[in-house]
């Protein structure tokens, strides 16, 4: 996972009150993830609660929102998948659940993973892993703000109610065509842009070109319905970050976000490539121009 070191906190996020749940029958284990929190006791004011079974921890998360759960998989009282599968139904919905132990069987997995469980630390582990994973969740809940250009009003409004569901945050700025896109990057300055390909007058691979004439920094992200090669490594070829195939879901925002920001894949996370001709078999008899 990510340094505490390698990202600067944005002034917005300091301070903000931060709920953690660690839930585990080890004590050592409990203290070894208390030190890795206690690295951010400077920048944030921490609540964090520690429990030794599963019932006491599930009266926690019905009782306040936690923000980031480490959960023991195997303890008494209710296991780790038992309790994260009642996470649906109590305020902590949607924390950040952090699985761990020394070992974790298919069938923990498979709950795990249905009821949206992000990563597993397996035992033993250091104070800096848990800090690491705790770093990840500060850098997801930055806001970032992302600039979604697209002729359609309708597929605006449903590329921003996917992004509403991502694990990370968003501002979203709209723009219906490159040139309201291209005033949006002047006035706004976003983090990353989402251009659709198929607009009128200028296309996304046009647009893509014309702002990376002037910035090789920001993010591009080209959408389309189409996954052709011959587009894709157009897109890669004008220097477009990564491709999105429609429809495309949180968890695929999820992942590029992950590579944009340097973040280790999480082990319930959805990996996918930037663009899907890398990871497709290459024709020994085919040539590219």
């Amino acid at each position: 996972m990510i340094s505490p070191k390698k990202v600067q906190q944005e002034p917005h996020v300091l301070h903000k009150m931060l709920r953690v749940l660690v839930a585990d029958d080890s004590a050592i284990t409990r203290d070894v993830i208390r030190r890795g929190i206690l690295a951010f006791k400077n920048d944030h004011y921490l609540d964090v609660t520690f429990v030794a079974d599963g019932a006491e921890a599930l009266k926690v998360l019905k009782s306040k929102k936690i923000d980031v759960a480490f959960i023991d998989i195997h303890m008494p009282g209710l296991t780790g998948p038992q309790l994260v599968s009642e996470l649906p139904n109590t305020v902590s919905k949607e924390c950040l659940t952090i699985a761990i132990s020394g070992r974790m069987d298919e069938k923990s997995e498979a709950v795990l993973k249905e009821f949206g469980a992000y990563h597993f630390m397996q035992k033993p582990f250091k104070a800096q892993d848990a800090a690491d994973v705790f770093m990840t969740y500060i850098v997801m809940t930055q806001t970032y703000r992302i600039l979604v250009v697209d002729d359609s009003a309708t597929m605006r409004k449903l590329t921003k109610k996917i992004l509403g569901k991502s694990r990370f945050g968003f501002e979203v700025i709209e723009a219906d065509s490159a040139r309201t896109a291209l005033q949006a990057i002047v006035a706004e300055r976003p983090n990353l842009i989402l251009t659709d390909f198929h607009m009128p007058d200028v296309d996304g691979l046009e647009l893509a070109g014309m702002i990376r004439s002037v910035s090789e920094r920001i993010g591009i992200y080209m959408m389309s319905t189409s996954d052709t090669d011959h587009l894709e490594r157009s897109a890669a070829f004008v220097g477009i970050t990564g491709f999105l195939k429609k429809p495309f879901t949180a968890a695929d925002i999820d992942s590029i976000m992950h590579k944009r920001l340097d973040l280790d894949t999480p082990k319930f996370g959805k990996t996918r490539p930037m663009f899907t001709f890398l990871e497709r078999p290459v024709n020994s008899n085919q040539v590219f121009i």
